[in-house]
């Protein structure tokens, strides 16, 4: 029986070599690649051949061929509709059936399981190029170099045909087997898996890839946000919040779990809490012009408080603090966000809005009857006018950045009346006419 399974090994390595000679001469004859399948399953089914190398590494290169043949009539097929090359082998990835594919995949790891001092030779031959090897050796290396490369190519094929979850698994496959390979964690194509999983909208997926990406080593912070978000979801909120708390402990700095932790911090009434959070990272980062756009936010609504409905409460005692608060950080933001013009933009329009809308609070602030009162109401109406004037360089920079945007020309508009210029409201007015 030992020598009928042995026979099988040479008849599967015989019909392998005799398909090599014939697709280098031009004409690949498949006929001879699913016999010597049929002959290395045989082989893998006994347990003296099925712990031998060569046993797996002849499954190996025979898969791979098969895969490639199939590949091949999926590009033949498409030439009559693709036109671009490149174009035509990415969606040949993306179509092609991957069962031979996969089964020449396993066999990697049980090479290396099977004798990790002869994996090291394929390695040293793949990673440097330089080996003692030659023969089947080299085809063999030659073979799992190639299946490196095509790994991410069908990724990226499953990708472009939005076969996410088919593409979060060939990304993840290519982290894992250039890992092994290479002997360094590549982090591109795990971060790629990731991406491709949250496109699935399958919370499972999600949940699994991020995970699997947790356990490899390689996490970012997107990874606990995307479990986070998964497990929010799901309903269950504790361990979302332990995943959140985790996220941020290992990437303190990240602004995306920070405002993900700042807003549930916010939502439960822990505002100030919030804020305060913010500003110890702004203190270390002193140069994040988005951060200080976002306090300048919590500041600004913390000290303008409003309903569900949106209807305006009565302003805290600290409003005078929160406030200057306010003001502070949004110019920082104006400073900071130069070359970014969509920050830019809004912390220019927020803070032209908030000089706006405290000096529309004190123009109908109420004030008590009599002398006195008259006297208040006056200088509520000055001190009304005076950020009202505040507020209008701030929108017309803003106006700069967006020209045509329609609300910052109706603030404008509506600030000019108030303030006397008249000329410049009704300019205002006929660009914002043109609009319609």
């Amino acid at each position: 029986m030992v020598v009928a399974q042995k026979s099988k090994v040479s008849a599967a390595w015989r019909f392998l070599s005799d398909y090599e000679d014939s697709y280098r001469d031009g004409k690949p004859e498949e006929g001879l690649l699913f016999k010597a399948n049929e002959a290395i399953d045989l082989a893998l089914q006994n347990e003296s051949t099925s712990k031998q190398v060569k046993t797996h590494a002849y499954k190996l290169r025979i898969c791979y061929h098969l895969y490639q043949a199939k590949l091949r009539i999926e590009q033949k097929n498409l030439e009559a509709t693709v036109q671009d090359k490149q174009e035509r082998m990415l969606t040949a990835y993306g179509n092609v059936e991957l069962a031979d594919f996969e089964a020449a995949s396993a066999q990697v790891e049980q090479i290396k399981n099977l004798d990790p001092k002869y994996f090291e030779l394929l390695q040293q031959a793949i990673v440097k190029g330089n080996s003692t090897m030659d023969g089947d050796d080299i085809k063999l290396a030659t073979a799992i170099q190639q299946m490196k490369l095509e790994t991410s190519n069908i990724a990226t094929g499953k990708y472009k045909a939005k076969k996410y979850e088919d593409a979060a698994s060939y990304f993840y496959k290519a982290g894992v087997l250039n890992t092994l390979l290479s002997g360094i964690k590549d982090s591109a194509s795990f971060f790629n898996a990731g991406i491709a999983a949250g496109k699935t909208k399958n919370k499972a997926i999600i949940l699994d890839y991020n995970k699997r990406i947790i356990d490899a080593g390689v996490a970012n912070a997107s990874n606990y946000e995307s479990i986070y978000s998964a497990l929010l979801e799901k309903g269950d909120t504790a361990e979302a919040l332990n995943t959140l708390k985790k996220g941020r402990v290992l990437f303190p700095d990240n602004l995306s779990l920070l405002t993900v932790e700042t807003n549930n911090l916010i939502n439960a009434g822990r505002g100030l809490e919030a804020i305060s959070a913010l500003v110890e990272a702004f203190s270390k980062n002193s140069s994040n012009g988005f951060l200080a756009l976002f306090i300048g936010n919590l500041y600004d609504n913390t000290a303008n408080p409003k309903d569900k409905t949106g209807k305006e409460l009565a302003k805290p005692t600290n409003f005078d603090d929160l406030f200057k608060n306010a003001e502070s950080y949004y110019i920082k933001a104006t400073e900071l966000n130069g070359d970014n013009k969509e920050y830019l933009y809004n912390a220019l329009y927020d803070l032209g809005a908030m000089y706006n809308n405290y000096g529309g609070y004190l123009s109908m602030k109420k004030v008590a009857t009599g002398t006195d009162g008259m006297k208040a109401q006056k200088e509520n109406e000055a001190k009304a006018s005076e950020y009202f004037k505040r507020a209008i360089p701030y929108l017309e920079k803003a106006l700069t950045i967006k020209p045509e945007d329609a609300s910052t020309m109706k603030a404008l508009r509506l600030l000019y009346l108030k303030t006397g210029e008249q000329a410049k409201a009704n300019e205002m007015n006929e660009k914002i006419k043109q609009l319609k």
